[in-house]
């Protein structure tokens, strides 16, 4: 029946379908299998399903009951109800005591042993185990990286469609510790709209002997199209970027707050017109052009935070997907400046548009902020209440506890929509390529299973 009917008929019907529906579907003929798993498939799917659904909130933490890492998805207006725990338990016919006593045992089970008001993913367990930071998720592509240095896997990257349960390996990057010595690195994710790729750049600063010259660095990307680690030609970033700073990904560019390098000296702005070189440290947001591949010049922070140094704030993404700056720290050095403020950016690009959006009224102040509700509540972790996950009201200043039971390392929440993005991706070489130190590519794909 599936040949009578024209293809467009065939993709108008499988874009409306769930993702696990559509991949069913691939087995119903050669036909579905070919066009379902196409390019020009999994592009109509997404760009449907981002104009007819509302994306969820997807968040990744370590759960201690089960021993395990967990992806879940939750509305993006209300991740965590209030009610979550009296929907779960029948409390109508018993008495109050007998309550009291149900309701403590409830939260002492924590929020996510009730499966109420989530969903669960395919968390691809030993994935996540082995590369267990994450450097950003878009369009339904998790970008995962092993952070710990003394792991085989440190510093190399991965990429996985939860959805799909499918996951690859990236190749090992150019820039090693055997090759180039000691530095540190920083990192992004993010997409290109005009070629439909997936890149992830990675910036690694050189370690000198000298403090009085300019911190040398080197930048390379990789891009899924075509499974190659390939360097960004010069000028690299203008700014320092701390190693392990989180970026988000906005506007077609992945934006890291950092600051200029006091060794650089001149009597004459940047000629590439990226910053100042006046010797003077300043606090920035450094940006990079996934479409252009090229860094583009610094964004001002709030006149106020420009000359703090160690200051413990972070980029993040908050209501209509304005660019703003939070308290971030996940270790605290004794000499950082707390920040306990939410700036946000109101028009993109333009440092006069910086305002505050609220301060946290919050005993012990504020560890990290881990993400923004719909409803204006704030995840948090404070630096009191044993550094919980806490939900934070900031019209009224009121906070919550969602017992959530987890070490608030493995936190992590962005939005995040079903897509069929990977399924076309071939698994390419299997086993880890070894790198020639005298190449400028690293090539290759490998599939996780």
């Amino acid at each position: 029946m599936s040949d009578d009917l024209p293809e467009e008929v065939i993709v108008n019907i499988l874009q409306r379908l769930p993702v696990n529906s559509i991949i069913s579907c691939m087995c119903v003929c050669k036909l579905w299998k070919s066009l379902i798993s196409s390019q020009y498939f999994i592009t109509t799917h997404l760009n449907f399903t981002l104009c007819n659904t509302r994306p969820h909130l997807l968040f990744r933490h370590y759960d201690l009951n089960l021993e395990k890492y967990r992806l879940t998805l939750h509305s993006s207006i209300d991740p965590f109800p209030r009610n979550h725990f009296y929907k779960a338990l029948d409390l109508t016919f018993q008495t109050f005591f007998l309550r009291l006593l149900d309701y403590k045992e409830a939260l002492d089970k924590g929020f996510f042993a009730f499966p109420l008001d989530f969903i669960d993913l395919p968390c691809l367990h030993h994935l996540i185990i082995r590369f267990s930071t994450i450097v950003g998720s878009y369009n339904g592509i998790l970008c995962l990286i092993d952070d710990e240095f003394d792991s085989e896997d440190f510093d190399l990257f991965a990429l996985c469609n939860p959805s799909i349960h499918k996951a690859i390996c990236l190749p090992v990057p150019n820039i090693r510790f055997n090759s180039h010595g000691p530095f540190y690195t920083s990192r992004g994710f993010g997409y290109d709209p005009t070629t439909l790729d997936y890149k992830v750049v990675r910036i690694a600063y050189l370690e000198t002997e000298s403090r009085t010259v300019p911190v040398p660095t080197l930048v390379e990307i990789y891009t899924l199209s075509t499974g190659v680690w390939r360097y960004v030609n010069p000028p690299g970033p203008p700014g320092l970027i701390p190693d392990r700073t989180i970026p988000v990904f906005l506007n077609g560019a992945v934006h890291w707050l950092g600051h200029t390098d006091p060794n650089i000296k001149g009597k004459e702005d940047d000629p590439n017109g990226k910053g100042k070189k006046d010797g003077i440290f300043r606090n920035v947001i450094v940006v990079f052009d996934m479409v252009h591949e090229v860094f583009n010049k610094v964004m001002a922070v709030p006149e106020s935070l420009e000359r703090v140094k160690k200051l413990r704030m972070g980029v993040a993404v908050v209501g209509d997907g304005s660019l703003a700056l939070v308290p971030c720290s996940s270790v605290v050095v004794n000499d950082e400046v707390d920040s306990n403020s939410v700036w946000v950016m109101r028009e993109y690009g333009v440092a006069e548009s910086w305002t505050k959006l609220f301060d946290f009224n919050v005993l012990g102040g504020i560890e990290r902020v881990v993400g923004f509700k719909k409803n204006g509540e704030v995840l948090v972790v404070t630096n009191a209440y044993d550094h919980r996950l806490l939900c934070y009201e900031p019209s009224s200043g009121t906070i919550w506890n969602p017992y959530i039971l987890c070490p608030t390392g493995s936190l992590y929440l962005d939005t995040f929509v079903k897509s069929l993005v990977l399924l076309d991706v071939t698994d390419g070489v299997l086993g880890r390529q070894v790198v020639n130190n005298s190449s400028t590519s690293s090539k290759g794909k490998e599939k996780i299973n």
